[in-house]
């Protein structure tokens, strides 16, 4: 069940939220982690993405990434260890029976801790969460040669940048809504 409280209407009268994203980075093994889920609605309709969820009222980006990646994988970090934002992402995406309009920003996290923990999952993530896996540079690319997406998609170019010479200070833009050919909520992705 997707709560209303998380997808309100935006103006164009789609769902609309604003996001923080985590591409968590295992420093040793050079992979990174991203977890694969499924729609409520459609089972067999299933992705991997990177850590991450909705803002909370009055949270930041780097504030609510912090959190994300504390309450969906145990991995706590201080909020200056967060890289970026790296990629900024204005995504399109139909889930739980509509379309739906984020607005993202990621943030980079380096760790050393590789154990995970899914116990603050909340009941809706137990539902729709199926498990989450970390993967190199290779073992990613053969995952965006299935079957399954991944979200964003510019991951498996991005990554290996990133793990060899790590960020150059460039934000990734990506406009999903320009793509799509609509402009479904008014707007900037600052906030």
């Amino acid at each position: 069940m997707v709560l209303q409280e998380e997808w309100p209407i935006g103006p164009m009268g789609v769902p609309y939220r604003k996001a923080a994203r985590v591409i968590v980075i295992d420093e040793q093994r050079k992979r990174t982690l991203l977890i694969r889920g499924h729609d409520q609605n459609n089972p067999t309709h299933t992705w991997w993405f990177t850590v991450g969820g909705g803002l909370h009222e009055g949270e930041t980006h780097r504030q609510g990434a912090r959190r994300e990646c504390y309450e969906e994988t145990g991995i706590k970090a201080p909020v200056q260890a967060l890289v970026g934002p790296v990629v900024e992402r204005r995504a399109a995406m139909f889930f739980a029976d509509r379309m739906r309009c984020q607005d993202e920003k990621f943030y980079l996290l380096y760790t050393t801790q590789t154990q995970l923990d899914n116990q603050r999952w909340t009941a809706d993530e137990k539902q729709l969460l199926d498990e989450m896996r970390w993967f190199n540079a290779e073992e990613l690319g053969a995952l965006s040669r299935q079957s399954i997406p991944i979200y964003p998609p510019e991951l498996k170019e991005l990554l290996p940048r990133l793990l060899e010479r790590g960020w150059d200070g460039q934000c990734v833009k990506i406009d999903e809504y320009r793509q799509a050919g609509a402009s479904p909520v008014e707007g900037s992705t600052k906030g």
